[in-house]
């Protein structure tokens, strides 16, 4: 089974083309779509790809929108943010059925933005209704996926690459990114699915595609489903960069 992860960037408008492109590319069989603000053009992606569908909406942040799209049966799929005020933006509890006829619970999730301490902070106060979320698939190989706006602790961050505009945020902060939420993650038990097969020096960035100097997209296992992970990139081909200011990343397990 591969699972792609992706940020779309204001629902893919005008973009439909390469995104469907990349992910026929990337052969996903499951996308996690964050910025699914195009109800429309979302559904239109989703009919390019012959794949089924559904989206999460936050009632007061329509730029939070979170889908699952998959060619593989749907068996559940629950708009989580009604259920926890907690959450700024969207988030989507799913299960699939894998090509071995398992059953595979996933979370799609968008956190917070922006790389100041104080956006973490708003970050950590989310990650709890993530984490009760997925307390309902305790002992099952479970995944969790989506932009998590942070970095992992031991990614090395290129300063010189980082865009203006976070530049100017994080000059304050003596130039450190935020890192808590993943460090919270790990701690908790969950597998960084990139990370799980090359040291930090071969981390790879997947944010932003003009200015790629940051990875802040993941694909998190839970510890029963980590012996399935075969590998998981950022998918950089060169038309990903027409598609999105985000790279997406791709996880092939066998399920």
């Amino acid at each position: 089974m591969r699972l792609m992860t992706w940020n779309i960037l204001d629902g893919g408008a005008g973009r439909i083309d390469p995104l469907a492109e990349v992910v026929r590319f990337a052969q996903a069989d499951v996308l996690i779509v964050q910025e699914a603000t195009d109800e429309p053009g979302l559904h239109k992606l989703a009919d390019r790809l012959s794949m089924d569908r559904f989206l999460a909406k936050h009632p007061h942040n329509q730029q939070g929108a979170v889908a699952i799209l998959t060619r593989l049966p749907l068996v559940e799929a629950i708009n989580l943010t009604p259920l926890d005020p907690r959450l700024t933006r969207a988030a989507l509890a799913a299960t699939v059925e894998t090509p071995l006829h398992a059953r595979l619970p996933l979370i799609g999730l968008h956190l917070h933005a922006r790389e100041t301490f104080s956006d973490e902070q708003i970050r950590l106060g989310e990650l709890p209704a993530i984490l009760n979320a997925a307390r309902r698939f305790a002992s099952q190989p479970h995944l969790l996926a989506g932009d998590f706006n942070t970095n992992h602790p031991d990614q090395p961050i290129d300063l010189a690459r980082v865009r203006p505009s976070a530049k100017e945020r994080i000059a304050p902060q003596n130039n450190q990114h935020p890192r808590e939420v993943i460090r919270t993650l790990l701690h908790h038990g969950y597998l960084d699915a990139h990370a799980a097969t090359r040291t930090p020096d071969h981390f790879d960035t997947s944010f932003t595609t003009a200015h790629p100097a940051t990875r802040v997209d993941f694909i998190f296992l839970s510890p029963e489903l980590a012996p399935a992970l075969r590998s998981c990139d950022v998918f950089k081909p060169s038309l990903a960069t027409y598609a999105s200011d985000h790279y997406p990343v791709v996880a092939e397990l066998a399920v």
